[in-house]
């Protein structure tokens, strides 16, 4: 494996301007958990244990208990009678009434039903997919705070920065007015530097602004209202054998293939058994006299279905979703692919820019030493000089800005390879 992959520790070391975070990394990954949008992942993870629970109660017998008042223009005997039943002639009570109460109970039991059986199948299926997503959806949160925290970073890093700027005009401005109002220097002098340091402060607003909307974002995603970044240690890099989008997208290929067995199977044969206990009541017609009797029945049903037309249309429709569902994760497999291959190779193009960055940094500084003495003595312009004020700050924004998109290949990696961001960082 690449060496980029081995376990390297990364330290996000400052703490700009003195804020402070009011949570550590491992809370806000706790807390992301504990938001109503991730419940509703918790809830469809339930939801399919019931619908898997439902699917295999369909295997069992259904017992009901029934009452039934019937009432008729005519005699109607309460169940069928054998001619030996009654003795007519001796004047005994004939079973018919023109009311009859009836009630018992009801049995259906499937002896082998297919369509069941394939169903049950698929609803274990959708269970997974159910889980797969629902870790998706963490790890997306947990992504998603990671590199909110390190914009949040880059952020408060540049204003730090360009705090660092401003006080290193102030002391030329202070040494330039000096110049100025000695007559050494002319008065335009002055409004650069001044037009320079309103710019600035014109940066730091806008990146305020950002700042604001990023502990917004973090908020919403953790009920938690931070002031500044929490502190970050990168454990080990994100990896692994298999993409968690694509088990997600196979399970659901898996569950329209056996959709398609179902829709298939509602053509065999199936074989039941039903049955019900009755109790029959009313009064003898030629008597007047109650009259009960009892009327059991257990019956094996074979069913057979000879001819429905949407049986075919509701099979083609459900190879249609097959196909998509297998194009789906064709796509997924492939975008994954491509995407972990590219991050792998980012990597280290990202780690190397960091130490360009902060050997530029060190570069920046030392000739904006020289600089300083320089615009002072009278032989560099104010222009020249304050392009090396621009050069210094804008190494230490690629740097920041690096250290950010590491951030972020490690959270994306993590998305990818379904990995709990609680082990990767700390």
């Amino acid at each position: 494996m690449k060496c980029y992959f081995s376990i390297v520790v990364l330290v996000i070391f400052w703490n700009v301007n003195g804020w402070s975070a009011t949570a550590s990394i491992g809370e806000l990954l706790d807390a992301a958990k504990r938001q109503p949008g991730y419940a509703v992942s918790e809830l469809s993870v339930r939801e399919s244990d019931l619908q898997k629970a439902r699917a295999t109660g369909a295997l069992f017998p259904k017992l009901g208990l029934f009452g039934r008042f019937e009432s008729y223009n005519s005699p109607t005997n309460l169940r069928p009678m054998p001619p030996t039943e009654i003795n007519v002639q001796a004047g005994d009570s004939i079973p018919f009434s023109r009311e009859i109460l009836r009630y018992g109970l009801s049995f259906d039991a499937p002896v082998y039903v297919r369509e069941l059986y394939v169903l049950r199948q698929k609803a274990m299926l959708l269970r997974e997919k159910a889980e797969t997503d629902r870790q998706l959806d963490l790890i997306g949160r947990q992504a998603s705070v990671v590199s909110l925290n390190s914009a949040l970073f880059y952020l408060q890093a540049l204003e730090s920065a360009i705090d660092g700027r401003r006080a290193s005009l102030g002391k030329t401005l202070e040494d330039m007015s000096l110049k100025v109002r000695t007559g050494r220097s002319p008065e335009s002098e002055l409004l650069k530097i001044q037009k320079t340091l309103n710019d600035l402060d014109q940066q730091r607003n806008d990146l305020n602004m950002k700042r604001l909307d990023t502990l917004r974002e973090i908020h919403s995603l953790t009920g938690i209202e931070l002031t500044a970044a929490a502190d970050m240690t990168l454990v080990h890099q994100p990896d692994g054998i298999a993409y968690l989008p694509v088990t997600a997208a196979q399970y659901n290929t898996d569950a329209a293939e056996k959709e398609v067995e179902r829709r298939r199977s509602v053509r065999w044969p199936t074989l039941s058994v039903a049955g019900f206990v009755s109790g029959n009541d009313g009064e003898a017609y030629n008597t007047d006299s109650h009259i009960y009797r009892s009327y059991n029945e257990i019956a094996l049903v074979l069913k057979f279905p000879l001819f429905d037309r949407t049986l075919s249309t509701d099979e083609a429709i459900a190879r249609v979703q097959l196909e998509k569902a297998k194009n789906h994760l064709k796509q997924t497999r492939l975008d994954m692919t491509a995407l972990a291959n590219a991050l792998d190779r980012k990597m280290p193009v990202v780690e190397k820019s960091i130490t360009l960055a902060e050997k530029s940094i060190v570069d920046s500084q030392t000739l904006l030493s020289v600089a300083q003495v320089a615009v002072r003595a009278g032989r560099m312009t104010m222009e020249d000089y304050l392009r090396y004020e621009s050069d210094v700050l804008a190494a230490q924004a690629t740097l920041y800005q690096a250290r950010q998109q590491k951030w972020q290949i490690v959270a994306r990696q993590a998305v990818i390879y379904g990995t709990d961001l609680k082990g990767v960082v700390e």
